[in-house]
C-alpha cells in the first residue's frame, strides 16, 4: 500500500485550492458585465447593484486601474462616458461608465477623462504592476 507523503498531500490540496481560485474568478467575471476589449486594453463596468459592485470590488486589486465614481456624500455615481487617453490618443472610451470600472492596461501614463452632465474633467494616471484604486467624486452639479 502507497501512502502519500505530507507534502504530497499539502502540494495536492494547493493545486486544488488554485484551480477553485481560478474558477471562482471566471465565475465572477462571466457573472458581470460584458468584458470590453479596446486593443490592449480590457474594462469591466458595471456595479449597478451590491452585488455587483462587491465582486467587482474583491477583484479589483488583480487590475492596474480600478475606478469608482461617487457624488459628495459617497453615493455611487454613472459617468456619462469615461476616456483613457495616452500621448493624447484615445485608447478606451467607455459610455455609460461605473459605477465601478476595472481596467487592464500596460504600463505607462495615461490621461483619464470622465464626463459628466456635459462636465469633462480629468486627471493624469500611470498604471504600474501593482492595482491601483482612483475615486472619482463627480461635480457637484450632478448630484
Amino acid at each position: 500500500m502507497h501512502r502519500s507523503t505530507p507534502i504530497a498531500a499539502v502540494l495536492s490540496t494547493l493545486a486544488l485550492t488554485s484551480a477553485l481560485v481560478t474558477v471562482s474568478a471566471q465565475t465572477e467575471v462571466a457573472e458581470l458585465s460584458p468584458v470590453q476589449r479596446f486593443g490592449n486594453v480590457t474594462v469591466l463596468n458595471g456595479g449597478s447593484d451590491l452585488d455587483e459592485a462587491n465582486r467587482l470590488r474583491r477583484m479589483a486589486p488583480q487590475y492596474p486601474l480600478s475606478v469608482v465614481f461617487s457624488v459628495r456624500g459617497g453615493d455611487y455615481a454613472v459617468a456619462d462616458t469615461f476616456a483613457i487617453l495616452r500621448d493624447g490618443q484615445v485608447v478606451a472610451e467607455v459610455p455609460t461608465a461605473g459605477p465601478w470600472l476595472l481596467v487592464d492596461l500596460p504600463p505607462g501614463r495615461y490621461t483619464l477623462q470622465a464626463r459628466f452632465d456635459g462636465r469633462l474633467s480629468e486627471r493624469p494616471f500611470t498604471a504600474g504592476r501593482n492595482g491601483a484604486t482612483v475615486h472619482w467624486v463627480a461635480p457637484a452639479s450632478v448630484v
